[in-house]
Formats: structure tokens, sequence, C-alpha cells
């Protein structure tokens, strides 16, 4: 049996491209961005406190996740070093935590919950609800006795979402889905 060599593998490459670029386009239009756009600290009243805004673009796999009722959890890390002169910077402030958006099926609401302060905010669409989590806002971060009296260290801050609880033999079973998803370090230095 003789099979036939093609005389123009460019040709097959290029028009394999022309075919693949509607669906690789839909792929990466389809799971957004989720980054940190901003990001700030302020003192107010001896507290220092955080804000930071982000994009929530979430991958298909945990919007299918989400829409079948398993919640989304939102992991939030914050950290304030100081530079040494002949040592590595060290880290005076440390901050991790974390909201949890769920859909309460009986009332069709949309709650966000933070479990260190207890506290729960509805929201009547899935929309209002991802808005609300993207914008975290006077977030006490640390004392002013705490970081440098000066007023000038480095702060960089880094979130990830995934999806809630769902069984191992499903996590198993579905391995190759994209569950969760991480920002960059977004860094900035605060100066008086």
């Amino acid at each position: 049996m003789h099979l036939r060599q093609w005389r123009h593998p460019g040709l097959v490459f290029i028009a394999t491209l022309l075919f693949a670029a509607p669906t690789l386009r839909a792929m990466a239009a389809d799971d957004g961005r989720f980054e940190i756009r901003n990001a700030y600290v302020e003192l107010v009243d001896g507290v220092w406190q955080l804000d930071v805004r982000l994009d929530l673009g979430l991958s298909e796999a945990a919007r299918q996740a989400f829409d079948e009722g398993v919640p989304l959890t939102l992991h939030l890390e914050a950290e304030a070093t100081t530079a040494r002169r002949f040592l590595p910077d060290e880290t005076v402030v440390s901050l991790t935590r974390q909201w949890q958006l769920a859909h309460d099926a009986i009332a069709d609401r949309y709650v966000v919950s933070e479990p260190v302060s207890g506290e729960q905010v509805s929201h009547a669409s899935r929309e209002e609800a991802f808005a609300a989590l993207a914008r975290i806002s006077a977030l006490p971060l640390a004392d002013a006795t705490q970081l440098p009296p000066d007023g000038r260290f480095e702060m960089r801050v880094r979130a990830s979402v995934e999806i809630g609880e769902l069984p191992v033999a499903i996590k198993i079973l579905l391995f190759w889905k994209s569950w969760s998803r991480s920002t960059d370090w977004y860094v900035w230095s605060v100066r008086p």
C-alpha cells in the first residue's frame, strides 16, 4: 500500500490554523481576564485599610459548576514588607482572607459571605454579586504601629478563585477541567 506524501506541508499548517482560529478565539473570550486591576492602602483612624479591584473572569468549568449550585471561593493574600540594607526584605504584615459566593435556590438570591466577620450580603443577580465580589473595600490590614512609622513599605496582593467542595471522585473524573485561577502578585510602594 502506498501512502501519498503531501507536497506542501506549509499549506496544511495554514489550513489548520484557519480552521482552529475561531475555536481558539472563542476559548480565549470565554475565560475572560482574571487579574487585579488596582489596589491601594490608606491610613484611616490609625488603621491601614486595603482596597482592591479585580477583573473576575472565570473558566468555563468554574462557571458551569457555579450554575449547577457549587459555590465559588475567592482567596486574597496581602503582604507588607520593609527593605533591609544587607538582608532580605522583612515581611511585617501578612493577611489572608476569603469570601464565598453561593446561590440560594429557595430565595433565588446570590449570597456573598465572609467567614472571618460572619458578614453575608445578598444580591438579586449573579452579575451584581460578581461585581460586589470584585470590589474589596476598607479591609483592615494592620494598625499604624505594625508598619514603619515613616509610612514607607512595599505592598503586594494576589487573588485566586476556585470552586467549592466537589466530591473527590468527580474531581478525579474531570481532572482536565480548570477549577481555579490565580492572579500574579500586584506590587506597589507606599510612600508618605
